[in-house]
């Protein structure tokens, strides 16, 4: 358990492990502990490093502060820097997927592998426009206010059934968000997109895309979109997955994955 000394941001992270590191990134509105399976899984392998996004978890809160998508690049940037990383696996969820598309594109020397999971790309007009509702919706209601139809997309109804007290966990993660941060993260998710979108073609790194059949919100139809634009990428798609894959079915998502770190390290 660490916090960075020397960077712009107080970056709360953890690492297990040793050889070839690996950053995992997580979601908006979510923190570190997100990677629990994958921490165990990666740490045999690899020195994995978990860490919260600004304004999220222990991680510091930028008030008065309206950040960008750079911001968040930068965090990342500066952790490897104090940390003396040369260069990383980089595996992103939904927001940190943006996130790590970003970085991967400004800093490329710094990756070795990128892994895009459930995440967004390209989005519609009326998808647009959905997300942009959601965050207009936190502004005026708060957190709490988009809580629960956002786990009743996440996950499975069988999951929920099955695993109360996880996703209860999730969900009680949500609702410890501090509100304007929630805020800054969720409306760069919302529109980040588009600026990610055209300069795709700039990421050169082998890269790996992932998401759920049943992802409603970072769809197949995305991540197919992801792979026409970036070169050296190949796609998976996990049947019957939803939103929430690296908790709800984390052995596909290791696995997956896993084979592809191994075909990177071989190549």
């Amino acid at each position: 358990m660490h916090f960075t000394s020397s960077s712009t941001y107080k970056t709360y992270f953890e690492s297990t492990g040793e050889g070839e590191p690996l950053f995992l990134i997580h979601g908006v509105g979510l923190d570190h502990t997100m990677w629990i399976n994958q921490v165990r899984y990666f740490s045999k392998k690899y020195r994995v490093y978990t860490y919260d996004l600004i304004g999220h978890g222990r991680s510091e809160k930028l008030h008065g502060h309206s950040y960008t998508i750079d911001d968040f690049a930068l965090q990342m940037y500066e952790l490897m820097k104090e940390e003396k990383i040369t260069d990383a696996h980089i595996v992103g969820f939904s927001l940190g997927g943006l996130i790590a598309q970003y970085f991967t594109i400004k800093y490329e020397e710094k990756v070795k592998s990128l892994t895009i999971a459930n995440s967004v790309a390209n989005r519609s007009i009326e998808e647009r426009e959905a997300i942009l509702n959601r965050v207009q919706l936190v502004k005026e209601k708060g957190v709490q206010s988009t809580v629960e139809a956002a786990i009743n997309r996440w996950f499975t109804k069988q999951y929920r059934f099955d695993h109360e007290d996880i996703v209860r966990n999730v969900e009680s993660i949500m609702l410890s968000n501090d509100n304007e941060s929630y805020v800054h993260a969720y409306s760069i998710f919302a529109t980040a997109d588009e600026q990610v979108w055209t300069k795709l073609d700039k990421i050169n790194r082998p890269t790996f895309i992932i998401t759920g059949e049943d992802d409603v919100g970072s769809h197949p139809n995305m991540a197919k979109a992801l792979h026409s634009k970036i070169k050296k990428s190949e796609v998976c798609i996990v049947p019957k997955a939803r939103h929430m894959l690296p908790v709800e079915d984390y052995d596909s998502f290791n696995i997956n994955i896993d084979r592809f770190l191994t075909k990177v390290g071989g190549e």
